[in-house]
């Protein structure tokens, strides 16, 4: 399977830590001229899910500024409280605190990555230096960090529950992983530096969704001859609605790229596409990110030293299951290597394929197009009457069907909850019971101010303590279709949707009392975990014998079905080295101890792929000028996650497979109870051993990529 983009912003990252933050059960109350902000207050909305139909962008700053100034005077009721710490006193204390803030912030930052507008893009840039200055003041400071860490020294007579336990040690690790124990200039001077490393993050994200909104292209009819229908009539209403009748819109993004590379017979056409995509970040204009890229590295080299860490990628992989770099690299080279020697072998193939067309030097325009057509010869599929059977809908029911068989999970559309944008969708998801779970928010479709990829977030998540409900959100990039046509998607989209509703079950089905260990506040290299296992069941022959059906109703043909599911593992060496030569030089980028003083980040980029052996005609998936994960996506030294991961999904997958039947009953409340359900509440490699009984090896991940 192709392991995708589902990376929460940094600034949410950032700001979710305010369930820790520290602050007192008592919050500031609004002043009376700001009453009539829907932000501030109590919320009289359904559930209490934010107010989303009144708010505007002007009301989030003040909201901020009001929910910050609480937060801070919270915390420093916590830091000066005269009475000897106590876990209520001072560790839960923190986690009662911080709930305006975590509101506001949840509530914006929702919007800021799905709907850059400008004026939301003001509003980040103006907010982000706030938030890290009051992470600063929170976790450097010195009175709160000696109540922290006299808890932690007495922790063994404290007669705690083993999940309060690991609040208190996960909590002192983070104030020392901030900085806490430092001497005071170190201090200083890391509160700087993570300021500046907050304002550079939203600096990238910001010029690369203007190079990729500055890199639209729009082609003739005579460009997109050849292309099917779905992507034709899209692209037309597309350059329509953009004051281009006549012409066909393709922006700059992975989900109108990569079906147009994989099926346009227009060759130049197929490379001005590549171009634009490819070169986000990296065009000479006042977008370009290389300035960002440089100093972010720089100034991780830094922190990183003044943490008592090598680099920057052993300081970050400290505090993760892998513990290592060598261990990461082991795993990331383990499979590169046989990966390399099939792409080459795939490449063998498509030369010969774009021979019989005169193409006898192929491009990276030209892999989808010929390994596409080899595909079809091979397996006699045909990409574009596969998705004629792959209606968006359809998969959405499957993605349910597939959750209510499972978990006994069922989900129902509301009406009733307001939504940021146009086409978002809610549903209540109830247990088998009736009881609601929480609510989801489903927003799949693109827009020119959403930011690139897939990615998950939390607006509120599940807790004992403070008795709450979740509300989760998938955001993903599928192409709109034309007015009155189904949504039509590849399978490679639909592995997309049920891998961020992975996330999202993730986050949904958390037990956790205590808000810091709820959900997804995992290690990176286990968050993918849950959603990628998920992913499986897309390809579960029953699912799609159920959902896969055409304009008319008619399921997908058993041959063509039998062809798809056997093709699962074709151009794996592509997609693989791909995929996993940005997880190395993301790794390699993290580990060097400085940066020469004219060092450019595409000349490093290209002389490490030259090292690694990576085929020109192959490329990164993810091009450092437009690395949102490890510049903008909190993934930095952590985008080898994705393949840990799947080391744990396809070892973790096999035991239903083993089971005899890959819905068991037994299994999946195991991976439920076990997974899904513990969030941080303990060693993560603690979890996996519960659900499998063993930790895992490469081998499944070998074998469900068909590389071994």
């Amino acid at each position: 399977m192709i392991l995708r983009s589902c990376v929460l912003s940094a600034a949410i990252a950032a700001t979710l830590m305010s369930t820790s933050l520290p602050s007192a059960a008592q919050s500031t109350p609004p002043r009376a001229e700001q009453s009539a902000n829907p932000l501030i207050g109590a919320w009289s909305t359904p559930d209490g899910v934010p107010p989303y139909d009144r708010i505007r962008p002007e009301h989030y700053e003040p909201a901020f500024d009001l929910a910050i100034a609480a937060a801070r005077e919270q915390s420093q009721r916590i830091a000066n409280d005269p009475a000897a710490p106590t876990f209520e006193n001072t560790i839960e204390a923190m986690e009662r605190s911080g709930r305006e803030l975590s509101r506001v912030a949840n509530t914006f930052f929702t919007v800021a990555s799905a709907d850059a507008t400008p004026a939301n893009q003001a509003i980040q840039k103006n907010i982000a230096p706030k938030l890290a200055r009051l992470s600063n003041e929170t976790m450097l400071d010195q009175a709160l960090f000696q109540r922290v860490d006299t808890l932690y020294q007495q922790r063994a007579d404290l007669g705690l529950t083993p999940e309060q336990n690991r609040l208190l040690e996960q909590t002192h690790k983070r104030f020392v992983r901030a900085g806490a124990a430092l001497p005071a200039d170190a201090r200083t001077r890391v509160a700087a530096i993570n300021e500046e490393l907050a304002n550079l993050g939203v600096a990238f994200g910001q010029k690369l969704l203007a190079d990729q909104k500055a890199n639209d292209v729009f082609l003739s009819a005579a460009e997109v001859e050849g292309l099917p229908a779905d992507q034709a009539s899209a692209a037309a209403a597309a350059a329509e609605a953009a004051g281009k009748p006549g012409q066909y819109l393709f922006p700059a993004t992975r989900s109108a790229a990569e079906p147009f590379l994989t099926a346009a017979p227009n060759r130049d056409a197929r490379e001005k596409i590549w171009r634009a995509f490819t070169f986000r970040g990296d065009n000479d204009n006042a977008n370009n990110t290389s300035a960002e890229i440089k100093r972010l590295v720089e100034l991780r080299i830094e922190r990183a030293k003044l943490m008592g860490a090598a680099t920057h990628a052993d300081f970050v992989l400290a505090d993760s299951m892998a513990k290592t770099p060598s261990a990461a690299m082991e795993l990331l080279m383990g499979v590169y290597t046989p990966a390399l020697v099939r792409a080459n072998e795939e490449l063998r193939d498509i030369q010969a394929l774009a021979a019989k067309d005169g193409v006898t030097d192929v491009q990276p325009w030209d892999w989808r197009y010929y390994a596409e057509q080899v595909r079809s010869e091979r397996f006699a599929l045909d990409e574009a009457q596969v998705k004629q059977y792959m209606p968006l809908d359809g998969i959405v029911e499957a993605m349910f069907e597939t959750t209510q068989k499972l978990f006994g999970l069922t989900a129902h559309e509301r009406t009733d909850i307001p939504a940021y944008a146009d086409g978002v969708r809610v549903f209540e998801i109830r247990e088998a019971d009736g009881r609601k779970l929480g609510l989801f928010y489903a927003d799949w479709f693109a827009r020119p101010t959403k930011r690139p990829g897939a990615w998950m977030n939390s607006v509120r998540v599940p807790n004992g303590l403070l008795g709450e409900t979740p509300i989760v959100v998938n955001n993903q990039n599928i192409t709109p279709p034309a007015a009155g046509e189904r949504a039509l998607v590849s399978l490679d989209e639909a592995q997309t949707l049920f891998h961020e509703f992975g996330h999202g079950l993730h986050g949904m089905l958390s037990t956790a009392h205590y808000p810091s260990l709820s959900g997804t506040a995992v290690s990176r290299d286990f968050v993918e975990f849950p959603s990628q296992v998920y992913e499986h069941w897309i390809t579960e022959p029953t699912i799609l014998q159920a959902h896969a059906r055409n304009a008319e109703g008619e399921p997908m043909p058993a041959e063509m079905l039998e062809s798809l599911l056997k093709a699962q593992t074709f151009n794996q060496g592509f997609f693989t080295v791909q995929q996993l030569s940005s997880a190395i030089l993301d790794m390699r980028l993290h580990q060097l101890t400085a940066l020469p003083a004219d060092f450019d980040a595409g000349k490093w980029e290209a002389a490490q792929l030259r090292e690694l052996g990576v085929p020109e005609e192959i490329g990164m998936r993810h091009r450092l000028p437009h690395f949102s994960h490890i510049f903008d996506g909190g993934y930095s030294a952590s985008y080898y996650a994705y393949t840990w991961a799947e080391a744990m999904d396809a070892d973790g997958f096999d035991a239903f497979k083993e089971a005899g039947n890959v819905f068991d009953p037994e299994l999946a409340a195991k991976l439920r109870r076990e997974v899904y359900e513990v969030g941080n509440t303990r060693d993560p490699a603690e979890s996996y051993r519960a659900f499998r009984g063993r930790m895992p090896t490469a081998d499944a991940l070998l074998r469900n990529r068909g590389l071994k």
